[in-house]
């Protein structure tokens, strides 16, 4: 069974007006704490960079 044939782990669902609201975490539900440490050093890099580049067009 690939991915894409199975149902999502719906950790929540809710309704904002007439909008029904479902939100999974198989992306991330499997994770080691070393995979959740890559992940947030590769985000703050790429802020950083990000941050940086504002600044140096800003000038």
């Amino acid at each position: 069974m690939t991915d894409t044939e199975r149902s999502p782990h719906i950790v929540r669902d809710f309704t904002i007006g007439n909008t029904r609201i479902k939100i999974a975490d198989d992306c991330c539900r499997d994770k080691t704490p070393e995979d959740v440490r890559r992940i947030l050093r590769k985000i703050a890099r790429d802020a950083q960079a990000a941050i940086s580049a504002a600044a140096i067009s800003a000038e």
